[in-house]
C-alpha cells in the first residue's frame, strides 16, 4: 500500500501529465476547489470508518500497556512517542513533537488528622494533594465554606482568615455554572485562608483531585481533597463545636518539558481545521475516560481520514491538522503554548475551526459555542449520518466552558465545533480518581464518536464557504459574557475586555 503523503504527490503529479495532453489554463488548474456536504458521502466514509476502527487495539497499548500519562515524567514521553507512530503508521503529513516548558508536579504523601474536636472523629480520614501544591505542614481550626463560591466566602468575611476551609466539590443547585476548583483556591487564598480541603460530593472512597492553580506557579497554600466520608465526619464534628486539624503534604515539582503531538493532511490553502485531545492524564488510574477516550477518538479520526484521502486520492480545501495535548491537566499548557506560538507567527488566524475532544462516549449530536449560525452546516452534515444508522440529536448546541484545550482558542475567536456524547452509567464521577479504569469506557461508543468526528471535519475541510468566522476583539468578549465565563477568566487573570 503506497503512503498517504507520496499518494497525493502521485496524484498531482498525474494531474500535471494530464493537464500537459490538452490546453493547459495555470489560473484555472490553480484554483483551490472546495465541495459541499451533499457531494461528501459523509455517511460512506463514517460508516467505512466505525467498521474498520483501531479503538480497541490503540487501548491496548495506551491504557493497558502505558497506563496513566503525566507530563514530564517517562510515562508521559512514553504516550507521546506512541502517538507520533501511530500518526506516521497511518501517514499523516509534517508529524512532530512541538515541546514546551512547564512546571512538572508528581505527588508522594498526604495525610489529614483531626488535633482538637469536641466531638471525636473516629478513623482515618481519606485524602489526596491537588496538583500544583508544594510541601506543607499546617495547622488550624477548619471552617465550613459551603461549595466555597464568590459570594459564600464574601458572606465569611474575616472568619476565613488564618483557617483550613472545607468547601463541596459541586456547585450550588441554580447557581447558573460550575466552579472549578481552581477558582475556589483562588477565592479561600486571597480571603486569608491557610489550607483547603474539597469535599466529594458522591458517597463512595473516591477523591477526585485536579490542578489547584491554573497559572504557571505553585499555590500558595496547601490544597487537598477528601472523599464522601471523610467530609460527612469532619462535618459532623463542626456541628458540635471547632475542629482543628493538621494538614501535611509533601510533593515534587520542577520546571521541565513535555511535547504536543500533531499531525497533518495538507489542503489546498493555509486555512486549518483541527481536532485535538489532551494525551495527558492524572496519576491514580489509567486515565481511560479523562481522557484516553478523547486520545482514541483523535486518533481513530486521524486514521479514518488518512485512509480515505489516500484510497480516493482526494485533497482536502483545508489542511486537517491532529493534535494531541500535554500538559492539560496541569493547566491548559501544551494547547496554550502552541497557539501563543500561531499567534508569534501571525497563523492563529489561520485555524477556521477547532473541534476538542475531551472525555468521549457514544455520540449524540453537534454543536458550536456561542454560534447559532452554524446550525444549518451542521444539519447537513447530520443528514447522511442519520440515514447511514448513526442517530443524533437534531438540536444544535450553541453553549460551553472553558478548562479544557479548546479555550486558548476560544479566547483568540477561533469558531470551536462540538461533538457531543454520552457516557455509560458507570463513568459518572469517575475522571481524576482511582477508577478511571478502561472498564468504564465505551470502546464501541468512542469509535462511533471517532466516525461522526471523521464525517464532521471531513465537511468542514471541504465545505467552499464556512458559516463560521473569527470574531474580532470586542466580539470576542461580547460572545465570552453570553457563555458566562467571564467570572472565572477575570479570577485566572485571562480577562482582556472592558
Amino acid at each position: 500500500m503506497i503512503p498517504a503523503p507520496i499518494a497525493r504527490l502521485l496524484t498531482l503529479f498525474v494531474a500535471v501529465v494530464l493537464a500537459g495532453c490538452g490546453e493547459f489554463d495555470p489560473d484555472v488548474a490553480g484554483t483551490p476547489e472546495g465541495r459541499a456536504i451533499e457531494e461528501l458521502a459523509l455517511g460512506e466514509l463514517a460508516t467505512r470508518a466505525l467498521a474498520n476502527n483501531e479503538v480497541s487495539a490503540n487501548a491496548d497499548v495506551l491504557l493497558d500497556e502505558i497506563g496513566a500519562r503525566i507530563s514530564a515524567l517517562p510515562s508521559g514521553q512514553e504516550a507521546q512517542d506512541f502517538a507520533d507512530e501511530r500518526f506516521r503508521d497511518y501517514g499523516l503529513d509534517n508529524v512532530r513533537q512541538e515541546p514546551f516548558d512547564l512546571l512538572a508536579w508528581d505527588r508522594r504523601d498526604a495525610s489529614l488528622t483531626v488535633t482538637e474536636s469536641v466531638e471525636a472523629v473516629s478513623g482515618e480520614l481519606n485524602v489526596l494533594s491537588l496538583g500544583h501544591v508544594g510541601s506543607y505542614e499546617v495547622e488550624a481550626l477548619l471552617l465550613d465554606a459551603g461549595y466555597g463560591t464568590a459570594e459564600e466566602i464574601e458572606a465569611l468575611g474575616d472568619a476565613v482568615e488564618g483557617t483550613i476551609v472545607l468547601v463541596d466539590v459541586g456547585s450550588p443547585e441554580g447557581y447558573g455554572r460550575g466552579v472549578h476548583r481552581t477558582e475556589k483556591v483562588t477565592l479561600a487564598t486571597e480571603a486569608g485562608a491557610v489550607g483547603f480541603i474539597q469535599v466529594n460530593d458522591r458517597e463512595g472512597p473516591l477523591v477526585p483531585i485536579g490542578v489547584a492553580t491554573l497559572g504557571d506557579e505553585p499555590t500558595e497554600i496547601p490544597a487537598a481533597a477528601i472523599d464522601y466520608d471523610s467530609g460527612a465526619r469532619l462535618m459532623a464534628a463542626l456541628s458540635a463545636g471547632d475542629v482543628r486539624v493538621r494538614l501535611v503534604l509533601d510533593n515534587w515539582m520542577e520546571r521541565s518539558t513535555a511535547a504536543n503531538v500533531l499531525g497533518d493532511i495538507l489542503g489546498q490553502t493555509d486555512e486549518v481545521i483541527l481536532v485535538g485531545g489532551h494525551l495527558d492524564s492524572w496519576d491514580l488510574a489509567v486515565g481511560a475516560v479523562d481522557n484516553g477516550s478523547g486520545t482514541l477518538a483523535v486518533l481513530d479520526a486521524a486514521r479514518a481520514l488518512a485512509r480515505h484521502v489516500e484510497e480516493t486520492g482526494e485533497q482536502p480545501l483545508r489542511t486537517l491538522r491532529f493534535a494531541l495535548w500535554m500538559g492539560e491537566e496541569l493547566g491548559l499548557y501544551g494547547s496554550n503554548a502552541h497557539v501563543e506560538a500561531m499567534m508569534r507567527e501571525q497563523l492563529v488566524e489561520g485555524y477556521a475551526a477547532v473541534l476538542n475532544l475531551d472525555v468521549v462516549g457514544d455520540p449524540v449530536g453537534f454543536g458550536a459555542m456561542a454560534r447559532p449560525e452554524a446550525a444549518d452546516f451542521m444539519s447537513r452534515v447530520r443528514a447522511p449520518l442519520d440515514a447511514s444508522g448513526f442517530e443524533l440529536d437534531e438540536d444544535h448546541s450553541t453553549g460551553g466552558g472553558i478548562y479544557s484545550d479548546h479555550q486558548p482558542f476560544l479566547l483568540q475567536g477561533v469558531p470551536i465545533v462540538t461533538v457531543r456524547s454520552r457516557q455509560l452509567p458507570e463513568a459518572a464521577g469517575v475522571s481524576h480518581t482511582t477508577a478511571d479504569t478502561r472498564d468504564r469506557i465505551d470502546e464501541e461508543g468512542i469509535a462511533r464518536s471517532a466516525a461522526v468526528s471523521a464525517a464532521l471535519l471531513w465537511a468542514l475541510a471541504n465545505e467552499p464557504e464556512l458559516p463560521l468566522q473569527s470574531w474580532s476583539e470586542e466580539e470576542i468578549g461580547v460572545k465570552l459574557e453570553e457563555l458566562g465565563v467571564r467570572d472565572p477568566l477575570e479570577r485566572a487573570g485571562d480577562w482582556r475586555w472592558d
